[in-house]
């Protein structure tokens, strides 16, 4: 699922393709070439989603292909990455693998706590320049949404329409508390998760993405719809030092968050019993900072944070 640590997984087994076949686990080149049989090697199977959400044409030649290259690689795990597959036409996609026996495959995907997600896709949504009218608008209406139709959402329903693409297939959903993963990050999580297990000395830490604040993505969605996404992109790259560039906990309030946690796990109790019996809980609580609990919206202090988001990422993109 999207915003759970796939492009942090993706690049690593990309950039350590020989370790990881000597360990038992290929990274189809099916679904990431940008022109059959040439070019460099996208990190992830995104183009497959592409190729499904701007085309009508047939899935044929990535059926065949998918087929050809696990019959070539049986012997370890093969694995397809995207998290663009979790938002396409279930039934196609499963076309695609329709030639690989169900009982050999495993789908397994990432579930994130629902208001660190929501949280996570406003900002991304923001950096991109993608927010329909203002901040504040868009998050009320999602979660009126999200009240209407909770099944749109939750992960039993998720759940429900992967089996009902791919009958047979096994499903492996996991939970993305950083605290609870093997060595507290993606890789080595995902990787025990599957049974590859690295030659000693391997370094599998990467890096994180920062987590900028409301302000500063806000501020980037400008530069976005002003000089582009490329632009925008290499201006985040750049590490900035200052409080108001970097927070998190600052799209949903206080009651906001409780409400969607609470609302949604009520949504998913099949889901947790079914997948994890043995939490009490399917997502631990939110201890929020004093300075967390304090937040609001629409404020003095939020506008003032996003005047000096704006003139920092402004002055950035002005130099260069």
């Amino acid at each position: 699922m999207p915003k759970t640590g796939s492009t942090a997984l993706q690049g690593f087994v990309r950039k350590n393709g020989q370790v990881m076949a000597g360990a038992g686990l290929h990274y189809m080149e099916t679904g990431r070439r940008r022109t059959e049989g040439q070019g460099r090697l996208a990190s992830s199977h995104n183009l497959i989603a592409f190729h499904m959400n701007q085309t009508d044409q047939p899935v044929t030649a990535l059926r065949e292909a998918m087929a050809r290259e696990y019959a070539e690689h049986e012997d370890k795990a093969c694995l397809v990455s995207s998290e663009m597959l979790y938002s396409v036409d279930l039934h196609k996609l499963a076309e695609i693998f329709a030639e690989i026996p169900a009982r050999e495959m495993r789908i397994a995907f990432y579930c994130r706590r629902y208001s660190d997600f929501f949280e996570a896709d406003y900002k991304q949504r923001a950096k991109n320049g993608r927010l329909a009218g203002g901040g504040s608008e868009y998050i009320r209406t999602q979660l009126d949404e999200i009240r209407a139709h909770p099944e749109r959402f939750s992960f039993a329903s998720a759940a429900a329409r992967i089996r009902s693409a791919f009958p047979g297939v096994s499903l492996v959903p996991m939970l993305y508390e950083r605290s609870e993963m093997a060595n507290g990050n993606i890789v080595d999580d995902f990787l025990d998760r599957i049974g590859v297990q690295l030659p000693l000395g391997s370094k599998t830490e990467t890096s994180s993405n920062p987590s900028h604040s409301r302000a500063a993505c806000e501020a980037f969605g400008v530069v976005t719809r002003a000089m582009g996404r490329k632009k925008s992109r290499q201006l985040r790259r750049r590490a900035v030092d200052d409080p108001v560039m970097m927070r998190k906990n600052d799209v949903l309030e206080p009651e906001e968050r409780t409400w969607l946690d609470s609302f949604m796990a009520n949504e998913d109790v099949s889901f947790h019993q079914e997948f994890f019996p043995d939490r009490t809980q399917l997502f631990a609580p939110v201890r929020l900072s004093m300075h967390d609990q304090s937040f609001r919206r629409d404020t003095a202090a939020e506008y003032q944070a996003l005047r000096q988001a704006s003139e920092i990422v402004f002055r950035m993109a002005l130099e260069g």
